[in-house]
């Protein structure tokens, strides 16, 4: 059965609701879409959206030009990574958005403004977040029960029966009390319908240590409790996630060096030695901890973490870093030597909807090649690498598996046959490490590897039936290839029959 080591399958169908711009290549075409589908849509009180690129869109988009589209209701769209949001002066108005309004995170979490500190209509790195409920948008009592629902059905039906979802996707994610109040409930929501058959993943939830301003002790305990109530192999709380920065593609990220034509190198929330104290607090209670990893100096200092906690004696953890774009070649050595743990999204550095343009725009030519996404050399190497969609950061049509796996052995968007390898002179990886990143690999970075990730005595019977021979099929084909059935526990969670 494959397994998938970066999901926010639980409560984050909310994100992908209304206007899909992904595949738009010009401002216009992101003006057209919106335009219809407000016209298409007059009882929504809130026109939403998500997908687009500051790339492709000429620079960051106004409330200005929102509002010529959507001028009757707010509009809150979402930027592709979903981090950043595009808002009309509706929308501001309800979430009482003005040049007084304090940035809940400066230089990470804020909003985009003019000269004179006024709101240009775009909030980064989830800023916009409380004036999404505001609107009247977020309905958690319909949406996360119909977002597990859905999600869950389309990922059985790719042949996944196991994933990890690293942090809940809510409009509470950046306060410790509205995230673990939001975790606990839908924990217990996930426990009722495993108790009744219902569950058709094995579902394993981290909660997300995203505001510096939490106590690393304190937030330890309660994940540790929270570890101690939820643990089965069905349903488990699992570890932390820790989220220390923004976006590499709105520059919040921390990189060691400034962006392509700025002064700024991005920004941290949680700064190094908050990230060590968080790391080594979990790891001393034997709490596996992931990082969110985009910027060049997060990826450093996060190493220097694990090193640290290494070092205390914690040599059994199995500390991760996921998304890891960019990064400095010198860290990369130390990510082999110390063999650390890797997740990846491979779609997210292809030019699946402009991304490689921005990865140019924003880090150059010239590191673009030297250090984004280097996870070919670190699959070379025998690193556990898992590979997975990042949904909602991306569709939930690509959360196949073997849509990942093409991807990481092509370089190029499956979902576009234009799509040309990126970065240029890279090769993939093969296919049986591809097929180990999404079975043993991912499974041990969440410690059932004695429990699923390969077909044994005395293992789970959690499998995935296909409809040809992988090893038959051109790397350009694997993620046509069907799934037959799939089974988890024993028990049939989809038939495609």
């Amino acid at each position: 059965g494959f397994v998938s080591g970066h999901d926010h399958l639980i409560a984050s169908d909310w994100m992908s609701y209304g206007v899909q711009l992904y595949d738009a290549r010009s401002r216009e075409e992101y003006h057209d879409l919106i335009r219809d589908y407000a016209e298409q849509n007059p009882d929504d009180a809130v026109i939403k959206g998500i997908g687009w690129n500051p790339a492709i869109y000429g620079g960051m988009p106004t409330f200005e030009e929102l509002d010529i589209l959507v001028p009757d209701r707010p509009a809150i769209l979402l930027e592709f990574t979903i981090h950043d949001a595009w808002l009309n002066s509706r929308a501001l108005e309800i979430g009482g958005i003005t040049s007084d309004t304090p940035d809940p995170l400066p230089g990470v979490t804020y909003w985009n403004r003019d000269s004179d500190g006024n709101p240009t209509g775009t909030g980064i790195e989830f800023a916009w977040m409380p004036t999404y409920v505001a609107t009247g948008a977020w309905d958690p009592a319909a949406m996360i029960p119909s977002s597990i629902e859905r999600n869950f059905s389309a990922a059985a039906a790719s042949g996944l029966t196991t994933f990890l979802n690293p942090g809940l996707v809510t409009p509470n994610v950046n306060t410790p009390e509205g995230m673990f109040e939001d975790l606990a409930v839908t924990m217990r929501l996930l426990e009722g319908m495993a108790d009744v058959g219902k569950l058709d993943l094995r579902t394993f939830v981290q909660p997300l240590y995203k505001n510096p301003e939490a106590n690393p002790l304190e937030f330890v305990e309660r994940s540790l409790e929270l570890s101690r109530r939820f643990d089965s192999d069905q349903l488990r709380c699992f570890g932390i996630k820790i989220h220390p920065e923004g976006n590499w593609t709105s520059r919040t990220s921390l990189m060691l060096e400034p962006y392509e034509g700025t002064t700024t190198a991005g920004a941290a929330g949680v700064k190094a030695d908050r990230l060590e104290q968080v790391i080594v607090a979990a790891n001393d209670k034997e709490l596996d901890v992931v990082v969110h990893s985009d910027g060049s100096a997060t990826i450093r200092a996060t190493i220097d973490a694990i090193a640290a906690s290494i070092k205390r004696g914690n040599t059994s953890s199995r500390n991760a870093l996921h998304h890891l774009f960019w990064t400095h070649p010198g860290d990369l050595d130390r990510i082999l030597e110390m063999n650390i743990a890797v997740n990846v999204t491979p779609l997210f550095s292809t030019d699946w909807t402009g991304q490689d343009l921005l990865a140019r725009q924003r880090l150059g030519e010239a590191r673009t090649a030297e250090q984004f996404a280097a996870y070919p050399k670190i699959v070379a190497n025998g690193n556990r690498v898992s590979l997975s969609a990042d949904v909602p950061s991306s569709p939930l049509e690509h959360v196949s598996p073997l849509f990942n796996m093409q991807t990481a052995m092509t370089l190029r968007d499956p979902s576009n046959a234009d799509s040309v390898a990126f970065p240029p002179g890279r090769s993939g990886i093969a296919l049986d490490a591809a097929i180990r990143a999404v079975t043993i690999d991912a499974a041990w970075q969440i410690r059932m590897e004695d429990r699923i990730g390969s077909i044994e005595p005395g293992k789970y019977a959690d499998l995935v039936i296909l409809d040809d021979n992988l090893f038959d099929v051109d790397p350009s084909a694997i993620a046509d290839v069907a799934v037959y059935e799939t089974i988890m526990g024993g028990r049939t969670t989809y038939s495609g029959r």
